[in-house]
């Protein structure tokens, strides 16, 4: 086990790319989106509108059509249906996998997500490794977005910890300078999707 993980007694994780794997190209192709489309989506920088919880999915899919400079109104729904179900798209990582040991070793463990209120409710519904954990906070809930220091203020403040007390595990530099200047312990996570590393062993 990490040392980090070891020396703290409560775990924060990042959901995606951490715990499951959220891949805009491999969502863009599953849902049928043009190179335009793909740009409007995931290049634009409206993406975090929709973890914000302050816009609707299809205010936020007319403006991602209009910064792909579509007025189709094929393209409206296409994007509009991407929003609300891409987590069709998504399966474990393998920092999924330090969870069984961390909860038998009695850690404290919480999410720490950017993220839609309906699909996090349908990813913690579909994948068992969210049992592990007890609580977290989902920013579209609070009306804030990491890496702003108020989200890890109210995971703090929500759970009675301080960051001193935590290790916070994220794939986003910026997020994680964010926690560690608030007094995390930090760890910029790299893995991989399980799905890919099930693959090669059948390969």
């Amino acid at each position: 086990m990490d040392e980090r993980l070891i020396q703290h007694d409560v775990i924060v994780f990042d959901v995606g790319n951490v715990l499951v794997h959220f891949d805009p190209v491999k969502i863009a192709k599953g849902f049928g989106l043009s190179d335009a489309l793909f740009k409007g989506v995931f290049e634009s920088g409206l993406w975090s509108w929709i973890d914000t919880g302050l816009m609707t999915t299809g205010e936020l899919a007319r403006l991602m059509c209009e910064a792909a400079h579509s007025t189709s109104r094929e393209d409206y729904l296409k994007v509009s249906y991407l929003l609300e179900n891409f987590d069709q798209m998504m399966c474990p990582y393998t920092g999924s996998l330090l969870l069984p040991e961390l909860k038998q070793a009695g850690k404290r463990l919480y999410y720490l997500t950017n993220y839609s209120t309906p699909v996090f409710e349908r990813t913690m519904a579909r994948f068992p490794l969210f049992k592990y954990f007890d609580g977290g906070v989902v920013s579209s809930r609070v009306h804030a977005i990491k890496p702003m220091p108020r989200i890890y203020e109210i995971l703090c403040e929500q759970y009675g910890f301080k960051p001193q007390d935590a290790v916070f595990i994220d794939d986003n530099a910026d997020n994680i300078a964010a926690a560690k200047k608030l007094g995390f312990a930090v760890w910029q996570f790299a893995g991989e999707p399980i799905e890919s590393k099930e693959q090669e062993g059948r390969d």
